[in-house]
């Protein structure tokens, strides 16, 4: 029995050497290292039962949100460049159907997905800012206005995250790079609840974000 234990030992710590030494990241110093390693994502495809859950969803709203949601989710949608809802809307969608769609490697999906992707890697202005920038006047049913507000951009921050992960793109990191700089100097000005309180409620979202590219990085800003 010892001589089991013994190996077990040895095996798990061959195996926590090895992903030390992988391409996975863990944290820098100083951060705290992390005991779980976060995968990449489609690094793991979906069999059985699940993948059966997830074809559901791509089938289902999560696959055709834009069909059932168009007063939102349309061409309209200021994510899209459009005059239409500016906020968190569409981002929260694509939360979930960027993921969806690369574990699935699924065309159609990563298509839809990369559309909201694009733009907002072409959105960045020079200093920085990303995303849509200009406020609309009242309509029923969207949301025109605080479209400057942090916390839309933490659900997008959250999708390029994932992009990145499933395709190694390296403009989310220049984009990301130049936004936590912008953000940085402008947080003194407008605190994270300038525009609503969600951007303070829901700040460690954003966190997340600056931790996993620092971890890319090592910048010491």
């Amino acid at each position: 029995m010892k001589k089991l234990i013994l190996l077990a030992v040895c095996i798990t710590g061959m195996a926590l050497y090895a992903i030390s030494q992988s391409k996975y990241i863990n944290n820098r110093a100083p951060l705290k290292p992390n005991p779980y390693i976060e995968l990449p994502l489609g690094a793991i495809r979906a069999d059985g039962w699940l993948k059966e859950m997830l074809v559901r969803q791509k089938t289902g709203s999560t696959g055709n949100l834009d069909k059932l949601y168009p007063l939102v989710m349309s061409d309209r949608n200021g994510w899209l460049g459009g005059d239409g809802d500016q906020w968190e809307r569409g981002p929260y969608w694509v939360d979930g159907l960027l993921p969806l769609a690369y574990i699935l490697d699924d065309k159609e999906l990563i298509a839809k997905a990369k559309r909201w992707v694009e733009w907002s890697l072409s959105s960045q202005q020079p200093d920085g800012y990303f995303g849509p920038s200009k406020d609309y006047g009242p309509e029923p049913g969207i949301q025109r206005d605080n479209s400057r507000d942090w916390w839309p951009k933490m659900v997008m921050l959250k999708i390029l995250k994932q992009y990145y992960m499933a395709t190694k793109d390296d403009r989310v990191i220049k984009l990301l790079t130049n936004y936590f700089r912008y953000q940085l100097k402008e947080l003194p000005k407008k605190p994270l609840d300038h525009w609503t309180f969600w951007g303070r409620y829901r700040g460690p979202d954003n966190l997340m974000v600056v931790y996993w590219l620092y971890n890319i990085t090592g910048d010491a800003f």
